[in-house]
């Protein structure tokens, strides 16, 4: 501080250096001459002190034998006065500050004091009164500070400290007394801290890093500095030092080492380039690959950047623009790849851009997809949706919403819950609850549902949704609606044709074609009626399920023939039902092919024909019956007839004879005719007489 010229009027003197104070006094800038000071006798301070308005400056010696008593009694006697107390040596200067003293002067060996003694009093009468800190006694300075300060005596001991590293080692005021420094270390940090003072002590100043060890044992990264303090003529007297805690600083550097660490694995591993370009255009600095390998040749430090990007104007343009302070985001399309490429200016500490720092990202991956999905949202078959949670927003939808909806794809980005409009009345309400549960739940969410389109028409829909979760929270709800009409409409027609099978006149059955004997996969109620076969008992069984002791087992064996090569077959055979008893049925396989060509299946429809089989027999019987009353009651006179006619042609009755005899003939070739068609109908008519007789309830006389 540059010392005022305006003078003081009076300088108050306490102590037995009067004269010295005076030579002071008379080199002083802003004292007008010696006899401006005013000594005044210690044990007479409250008697002839003079009036404070008159002074402006305390000059107080301080003896051993005084101690600080006497700056505290002239302080008392003229207050609001800047004091100088001038002590013997340093171990007074605390006290002296303790008492209010402004500024202490220390006295030296070999110095000119009076020429000293007047710049201290040239500063302290030009400092404002009653300064803040001036007027605290030093430990409560002390104690304010967040920081650990600390006094050392020459061999490490503790002399003094403050309340914050009380606080960090966790002793007490008695406990810390006269330790030593080193006793809070261990390890290799004790030894830092024993060269630390000895280079304090050695060069006048060390600053070290280690961890102090508190009484409960636990360790606080501490940086602490150390300054000598000497005496008049160099002398060490102790150390002087702060302590920093370092444990915010070091969480610091550690997430900036794991952070630096990071972007190099990111930049050894990820597809992307990191450059440097300096103003006159070279690259400097160039960390990752991706770029050299995408250019198809070496980026290097040294390299103008012009001919790195010599096929790409826009790049140029770009660079040129960050060193003019602007950030630039270029897409670059390559022959056989796209790179995303990020431009900032560097400034430095006068605001000027020093250098561009650019990033290259391989997007080729990302670019494609991205094209793949442009390529799905205008043709895919399938509504893909993506929404937020809440359904505030409908992120994504494929164009195919307007082929199923009726309505176009921007209808949801003013309402993304829109689509439920069209919904069918019928099925709104639970559609929308449905909604609602699925933005807490997306992954139990699927709905079939009735949409209604502006022309009336009706689409059925089937439509689920999966979350998408970022670090276990909910972020988007990814959805796909399928147009299931043609699906509907054709479960609808395959379940009035299974009704219609099941509910048939007439037996039907399902066979595997692949598998051996064709065997059976379903049967109808019909069937079972028929047979008598449940479906469970019957299931994989085949057609000799049915063959029983009077069963034509060619008849069997040609169906089942025709079921392996697929052709259509019917046949009329005894079977048996599962009880054994047997009738006779009509069986027609078929084969069911397929769109292809192929056939996997076989259909069997079996009928129970015994009545009208029956019927037929019992018309043979009665035409056989007949041919026997025909065989006996004209067989017998004809015959005597033709006797007679033979006899009378030995007598001479020529034609007339020979035509009676052919009349004759003809009646006997009639019967004899007759009589076969009898022989051919007596076997059919026993295997049903015999049938009959099996049947429960039946007597060998039933027709």
């Amino acid at each position: 501080m540059e010392p005022r010229t305006e003078s003081v009027r009076t300088v108050v003197h306490v102590g037995p250096a009067g004269d010295r104070v005076r030579e002071a006094a008379a080199k002083s800038t802003v004292v007008d001459g010696p006899d401006r000071v005013v000594t005044v006798d210690p044990e007479a301070i409250g008697d002839a002190s003079p009036d404070p308005a008159d002074v402006r400056l305390i000059v107080c010696e301080l003896t051993p034998a005084s101690g600080v008593d006497s700056l505290v009694a002239i302080r008392e006697a003229v207050p609001g006065v800047p004091s100088l107390a001038v002590v013997a040596d340093d171990a007074a200067v605390d006290d002296a500050l303790a008492a209010g003293a402004t500024d202490v002067l220390v006295r030296r060996d070999g110095v000119d004091e009076p020429t000293l003694l007047a710049r201290r009093i040239d500063t302290v009468a030009t400092t404002p009164t009653r300064p803040p800190l001036a007027a605290e006694p030093t430990e409560r300075l002390l104690d304010a500070i967040d920081d650990a300060f600390y006094t050392l005596d020459t061999d490490g001991a503790l002399r003094r400290w403050n309340d914050s590293l009380g606080e960090i080692t966790g002793y007490g005021d008695d406990e810390l007394e006269g330790k030593h420094a080193l006793e809070l270390f261990a390890g290799a940090d004790r030894d830092r801290i024993a060269d630390a003072i000895e280079t304090v002590l050695e060069t006048g100043t060390a600053t070290v890093e280690a961890e102090l060890i508190a009484k409960d044992g636990g360790a606080t990264p501490i940086e602490f500095t150390g300054a000598l303090v000497t005496d008049a003529d160099g002398t060490p007297r102790g150390i002087v030092g702060i302590g920093r805690n370092v444990t915010d600083r070091r969480e610091r550097e550690d997430q900036l080492l794991r952070l630096r660490q990071a972007v190099e694995t990111v930049v050894e591993s990820a597809p992307l380039t990191l450059f440097e370009v300096e103003p006159d255009g070279t690259v400097s600095t160039v960390r990752g690959e991706t770029l050299s390998r995408r250019l198809r040749r070496r980026v290097t430090p040294g390299d103008d950047v012009a001919e790195v990007f010599g096929d790409q104007p826009r790049v140029r343009s770009a660079v040129d623009a960050a060193f003019a302070g602007e950030s630039a985001h270029e897409l670059v399309d390559l022959a056989d790849a796209t790179l995303e490429t990020w431009l900032q200016p560097s400034l430095d500490e006068t605001g000027a851009v020093s250098r561009v720092i650019g990033l290259t990202l391989d997007v080729t991956e990302r670019e494609e997809r991205a094209g793949m999905l442009d390529q799905i949202q205008a043709n895919a078959g399938e509504v893909i949706w993506m929404s937020t949670p809440s359904k505030e927003s409908m992120d994504f939808v494929t164009d195919s919403y307007e082929t199923v909806w009726g309505r176009s794809p921007e209808t949801l980005d003013e309402n993304a819950t829109s689509f439920v409009e069209a919904v069918h009345p019928d099925d709104r309400e639970r559609v929308e609850a449905a909604v609602a549960e699925q933005r807490e739940d997306p992954d139990a969410y699927e709905e079939t549902y009735r949409v209604i389109r502006p022309d009336g028409e009706v689409r059925w829909v089937h439509d689920q949704s999966s979350g998408v979760y970022e670090g276990g929270e909910l972020t988007r709800i990814v959805g796909i609606a399928t147009d299931v009409t043609v699906r509907k409409r054709r479960e609808r027609e395959l379940r009035l044709k299974n009704r219609a099978i099941e509910t048939a006149p007439v037996g039907i059955a399902i066979h595997e074609a692949t598998g051996p004997r064709s065997p059976i996969t379903y049967v109808n109620e019909a069937f079972e009626a028929t047979t008598g076969y449940e479906p469970d008992s019957i299931a994989g069984e085949g057609l000799s399920e049915l063959v029983g002791d009077a069963t034509d087992g060619d008849r069997i064996r040609e169906l089942e023939t025709a079921l392996e090569a697929g052709e259509h077959r019917s046949r009329t055979a005894v079977l048996h039902r599962a009880d054994g008893t047997p009738f006779w049925g009509r069986i027609a396989v078929a084969p069911v092919v397929e769109t292809d060509g192929d056939v996997t299946h076989a259909v069997t429809f079996v009928q129970d024909v015994t009545e009208s089989k029956e019927h037929e027999q019992s018309i043979e019987r009665h035409l056989a019956e007949f041919g026997e009353v025909l065989a006996e009651d004209l067989g017998v006179p004809l015959r005597e007839a033709r006797g007679h006619l033979d006899a009378a042609i030995d007598d001479g009755a020529d034609e007339e004879l020979r035509r009676a005899t052919r009349s004759i003939e003809t009646a006997i070739s009639l019967v004899d005719d007759l009589a076969t068609v009898h022989s051919f109908s007596v076997e059919p008519r026993h295997l049903s007489e015999s049938m009959r007789e099996s049947l429960p309830g039946s007597t060998a006389g039933d027709e």
